[in-house]
């Protein structure tokens, strides 16, 4: 009785036993092939924000400055165009008034110059100069100023013309003088070869004493050495006569080149000048900071009127509101291989209702040419941008997406079999063992 019993007990067993193996055996080929058959769609996913396809709109001011006005504040909307904040321009007007005052004194500098160059009997003021004038006596006072100087320096130069002709005047009438005295010197040595020839024909007779032709000719000397001294003189004078004449050539050619010469170094004055001056009319041109584009102000920095700004430091930003936006996701090195332009994407916006918000359907629109690091955690990672399908905003309803939003991406990759899931990890560890061996 015992031995049949412990018979039937051991059957049994064997059949739960064959069963169960059964079970298992079914069951691993089942999942073998379904794991070799069926497919699972792959995604790389990838935190992310929204931001604006064109970037947001920095304001900057390259020099700086003392804030004067404050026209807006954060969230303000804007137009292209649209004040949004005045510097100080105390120190710019002031600067440029002083270059417009040495502007003036140059110009009409250069006016008296050039009348004095042409021998014109007054200044030509140029006409702008000459309306202001009507208006402006600081500018009136210059005319003034140059007006007198260009008389003056007339009225020098034509007395040191008419001395210098004086001279030769005086020059001349005394060599008419000279020429006179030597005339009459000439005359005189005439007459002593008459008297002296008489006087030889009466020596030879005996008739006058030796004493007296002596005398004659002594006397003769005395009225050449006149003679010949008149003619000295009178060249001495003709040679004075011909350097005051040089003098009077020379006044008007140094006058002149004087002039040259002022006039260059004033025309290469004024030029820097007005390089100057149109630095600092620029200046005051962007004394107002205005929008670039419509949009809304965002991360101001400036809230003090009378506070300094310093050169290049951003202002604000303007968010432009006609933008595409765009979501920014940065992308593991491990994945990039599989992420490629024009890829299809879901977006899912994680600040709003997970179960009432759909997906978002997009696409990969630009990838990072190389990788970038991340200041904060130094992992490298590449930079994607996921543009939305058409209609897909519309799919939001009254929901608003706004830049800065965080979001999450999922890039669609290949469709992968189950069993090549399973199968990788070793597959990958086989392959390390063998390099290493």
């Amino acid at each position: 009785m015992t031995d049949r019993t412990d018979s039937a007990t051991s059957r049994s067993l064997r059949r739960h036993i064959l069963v169960g193996v059964a079970a298992c055996a079914a069951l691993v080929i089942g999942l073998g092939g379904w794991s070799a058959i069926a497919s699972i769609s792959g995604a790389v996913i990838a935190p992310g924000r929204v931001v604006v396809e064109t970037d947001s709109k920095l304001v900057q001011h390259s020099e700086g400055g003392i804030v004067g006005a404050i026209h807006v504040k954060d969230g303000d909307r804007v137009a292209a165009g649209d004040i949004l904040l005045v510097l100080d321009d105390t120190l710019t007007k002031a600067n440029l008034s002083i270059l417009q005052v040495r502007m003036d004194d140059l110009q009409t500098r250069v006016a008296r110059l050039v009348a004095e160059r042409d021998g014109a009997p007054a200044i030509d003021w140029p006409d702008d100069l000459s309306r202001r004038a009507r208006s402006e006596d600081q500018l009136a006072a210059l005319f003034r100023g140059q007006d007198l100087v260009f008389k003056t320096r007339r009225t020098t130069r034509e007395g040191k013309r008419a001395q210098l002709k004086e001279q030769i005047v005086q020059a001349e009438e005394e060599i008419s003088g000279l020429v006179a005295q030597r005339d009459a010197k000439s005359d005189e040595l005439a007459l002593i070869d008459q008297e002296l020839a008489g006087l030889e024909e009466l020596r030879s007779k005996s008739l006058v004493s030796v004493n007296r032709v002596i005398a004659l000719k002594r006397q003769k000397t005395s009225v050449r050495g006149d003679h010949g001294r008149l003619v000295g003189i009178i060249a001495r004078t003709r040679a004075t006569i011909s350097e005051t004449r040089l003098k009077l050539l020379q006044l008007d050619l140094d006058f002149q080149t004087e002039v040259a010469g002022e006039l260059n170094t004033l025309r290469a004055e004024t030029d820097e000048l007005l390089e100057r001056k149109a630095a600092a009319e620029d200046r005051l041109r962007r004394i107002e900071l205005r929008a670039p584009a419509d949009g809304i102000v965002h991360q101001m920095n400036v809230h003090t009127v009378g506070g300094v700004v310093s050169a290049g430091e951003t202002l604000m930003r303007i968010v432009p509101d006609l933008d595409a936006l765009v979501i920014e996701a940065p992308v593991s090195p491990r994945d990039i291989d599989r992420v490629y332009r024009g890829q299809p994407a879901h977006i899912r916006f994680t600040a709003f209702n997970r179960r009432t918000t759909p997906e978002i359907d997009g696409a990969i629109e630009t990838v990072a040419a190389d990788a970038m690091t991340d200041p904060k955690s130094g992992a490298h990672y590449f930079l994607v941008r996921v543009a939305l399908k058409d209609g897909e905003r519309e799919r939001l309803g009254s929901l608003s997406i706004v830049p800065g939003m965080p979001a999450e991406v999922f890039i669609q990759t290949e469709s992968r079999r189950v069993l090549s899931y399973l199968l990788k990890p070793m597959a990958d560890q086989v392959e390390r063992a063998f390099r290493e061996e």
